[in-house]
């Protein structure tokens, strides 16, 4: 963590030092914030003690006059109703308050200010990182007592056990434990006007269970969803790979990836373990990609329950088959394709293995492998979530056209889906007729929109 903090957080981020008190926080979250409501200002769930909420305020450069003004009238709003007891400095752009309503305290890091906002190439990555380098400092000088690193976004609403998912895990749970994924349901919101929003994000959301659950099914160590707002991530592992990438979309899947590579990756259970967070369904062009993004593309289409494509089930078949194929390759001591492939009659999948470079990292795991355990690690390792993607990819566009929902609900391949991810399966009976109402979402009240 001291070679991370030194060398690779974001500049400033030892600014943090200097804050007042010797007292620990006992949890923290980080949210970036760029041209939304004060409604996520509301109090955070429950604790024994304080908790630290750091609100990365954000712009880029050149960024519309109306989100400079959000930006500038949520500061201002926060500094009118919380205590100022610390500020870094004109240069530092961080200031500390307490909440004199509730047991917490608000790190807010102007990066929204003229002389400190980010380049065009700034965005969504930029600003947890920054968030998430100052945690990661607190948590090093004992300043923050979990080693989580919770992840949310302005239209989350956090449940009641939020912070107690992560504080029940032992301590080599936490030690091994690189992130928790939390359960998560978009919700509809009260009073909004268009309901083609609400049927847009379910229908979303139902393609993103499904890809997990068709990762769950291949057999894939990266099989777990990779939305920022869901995440925790512990300190120690964060640091190990160099925390989040300065992207403007995608700054989750990224930083998973590599986690997982050093660590587990728990996706926490929504029946057992914890309450479901709620993410409000609404359009945001905040980001190139993703959920906002998507949904917007969604919206363009006449009707987006016949015109959204999913991944041919199928797809999934074929990625199972390859990773199914890796024991033979060490039990055979063999890095070649073909000679594996070829009698499996998975010949179409040779071509897009050897393009990735596939007979060269099976040679390689070969020769650093002593028994198939550490084949598989090496494996995996080089066979990440990227490259699975890529090949579901080449697999859709050479092989197996992607299908529209009444296709896919009634495709044999998907009862092989269904149990692996409980939520989908829910959604998928509750829509046997091709219809995804606005009631089949939950309700977010309007006064808790962010």
């Amino acid at each position: 963590m001291d070679k991370y903090l030194e060398g690779y957080a974001e500049r400033g981020t030892a600014a943090v030092a200097g804050l007042p008190g010797d007292s620990p926080w006992q949890q923290t979250v980080v949210i970036p914030v760029c041209n939304e409501s004060t409604g996520i200002l509301r109090p955070l769930p429950p604790l024994p003690g304080r908790s630290l909420m750091i609100l990365v305020v954000n712009e880029v450069e050149g960024s519309p006059d109306h989100v400079s003004a959000a930006n500038q009238a949520f500061a201002a709003e926060v500094a009118e109703r919380f205590n100022e007891t610390w500020q870094s400095g004109c240069s530092g752009g961080l200031a500390l308050y307490s909440d004199p309503d509730s047991p917490r305290d608000v790190l807010l890091v102007d990066r929204f200010s003229k002389g400190l906002r980010w380049s065009r190439k700034g965005g969504v990555g930029h600003a947890r990182k920054t968030g998430a380098d100052l945690a990661a400092f607190l948590v090093n000088r004992n300043r923050i007592q979990s080693p989580w690193i919770h992840c949310s976004d302005a239209d989350v609403v956090l449940p009641g056990r939020y912070f107690t998912c992560s504080g029940d895990l032992d301590d080599d749970a936490s030690s091994t434990t690189a992130a928790l994924i939390y359960p998560f349901r978009h919700v509809s919101t009260e009073g909004a006007a268009d309901d083609k929003v609400d049927q847009a994000t379910q229908l979303y959301e139902y393609s993103l269970r499904y890809y997990v659950a068709g990762l769950v099914f291949a057999g894939s160590p990266y099989a777990f969803h990779t939305i920022g707002s869901t995440m925790a991530v512990n300190a120690s592992h964060y640091c190990k790979v160099r925390g989040f990438p300065r992207r403007q979309a995608g700054e989750d899947f990224y930083l998973l990836n590599k986690l997982a590579k050093v660590g587990s990756v728990r996706q926490l259970d929504e029946e057992t373990e914890c309450e479901p967070i709620k993410i409000a369904a609404r359009l945001s062009d905040r980001v190139p990609f993703g959920t906002g993004a998507a949904v917007g593309k969604m919206m363009e289409l006449k009707d987006p329950i016949r015109e959204f494509r999913f991944y041919h089930p199928r797809v999934f078949s074929s990625l199972k088959a390859w990773l199914d194929s890796l024991p033979i390759f060490w039990q055979q001591r063999s890095s070649k394709l073909t000679q594996i492939l070829s009698p499996l009659d998975l010949d179409y999948l040779i071509r897009p293995l050897r393009d990735a470079g596939a007979s060269e990292a099976l040679d390689h795991s070969l020769r650093q492998s002593s028994n198939a355990l550490q084949f598989t690690r090496h494996m995996n390792t080089w066979f990440d979530a990227f490259r699975t993607l890529k090949l579901i990819h080449y697999l859709r566009d050479c092989c197996y056209p992607p299908v529209g929902f009444e296709a896919l609900v009634k495709h044999d391949s998907l009862r092989h889906l269904l149990p692996l991810e409980p939520v989908l399966a829910s959604l998928h009976h509750s829509q046997q007729g091709v219809r995804l109402s606005r009631s089949s979402l939950r309700r977010l009240p309007d006064d808790n929109r962010c």
